[in-house]
């Protein structure tokens, strides 16, 4: 098992369906979600279009707002070198890095070759980090983010085609797509341990998209009631949809639940099928680890 340090990190959540083959993995997409707290994969077989595995480590929590996050990245390399399931040839490989640190800028105003401009105007660029950016259709704009460069060299190593990919690319991709009809605002949040990212949208528009960070469950009262005097939204008459970590988000929800009349569970992906062994509550606890293969 992966080691950290002198600890062993166990997968605490390890599900493969008996269709699962090892041989037939060039058929396979394989998608990687790394959070500050957790790793996780899940494999989709695309012949089938079915998932057929999901495995998540836990791991020993980094504060993403902070400077040396990237320096972190050292923690991945058991993981990648240990799961025999990294080692195979995959059709398709996508990374997922979670993180509050990214900045949207629309289309027609980007230039790739001021992708780090951008990323230091909001957030800083530090040592060690390899600047990257992904087109987001939902937003006509390019999600520009960073990554341990130590990350993306051994991911490259394992799995030399892999495209890396911000955790806003599949979260405003999936939310346009629901996107209600008869015009009104429409507001998505995810919860993670340490911030919240919120959308928020009319019809197929993207309005606002921001990530604040969160010290008690209370303070995202605070951002979504300014957010809604700033977009003149009536809270009690929105419709709040919410996803995240299912041992996060419940504080939340209790307290919103007082100010709130309308609050929904955002709904798994259903472009795909599910091992019967990867549960419903599962599929909505990694919305958006499952959504990355369509934003390939």
């Amino acid at each position: 098992m992966p080691e950290i340090g002198n600890k062993i990190a166990n997968a605490d959540i390890d599900l493969i369906d008996e269709t699962f083959s090892v041989t037939q993995s060039g058929s396979y997409h394989l998608s990687i979600q790394i959070e500050p707290d957790r790793l996780s994969f899940a494999v989709y077989n695309t012949v089938i279009n079915k998932y057929i595995v999901l495995r998540s480590y836990p791991l020993f929590d980094v504060d993403p707002l902070q400077d040396d996050h990237a320096s972190s990245a050292s923690a991945y390399r058991p993981f990648f070198e240990n799961d025999k399931l990294f080692r195979l040839s995959y059709k398709s490989s996508s990374l997922l890095w979670v993180s509050p640190r990214s900045t949207l800028v629309p289309d027609h105003l980007f230039d790739p070759a001021q992708a780090a401009v951008y990323m230091a105007f909001n957030h800083g660029v530090f040592a060690g980090e390899h600047i990257l950016y992904r087109y987001i259709w939902g937003a006509n704009s390019y999600c520009v983010f960073s990554c341990p460069e130590e990350l993306t060299s051994l991911a490259r190593m394992r799995q030399p085609r892999i495209h890396f990919f911000h955790q806003l690319t599949p979260f405003i991709e999936a939310a346009t797509s629901n996107t209600p009809s008869e015009g009104k605002a429409d507001m998505t949040v995810f919860f993670y341990s340490r911030w919240l990212d919120v959308v928020i949208l009319k019809k197929d528009k993207l309005l606002f998209y921001n990530s604040y960070k969160i010290n008690a469950p209370a303070d995202s009262v605070y951002y979504l009631a300014g957010l809604s005097n700033l977009f003149d939204i009536d809270l009690k008459s929105v419709t709040i949809k919410y996803a995240g970590n299912l041992q996060q988000a419940p504080p939340e929800i209790a307290i919103l639940t007082g100010f709130v009349d309308c609050l929904e569970e955002c709904e798994q992906p259903k472009a795909f099928t599910y091992s019967q062994r990867i549960t419903d509550p599962l599929r909505k606890n990694f919305i958006n680890l499952f959504n990355l293969y369509r934003c390939e």
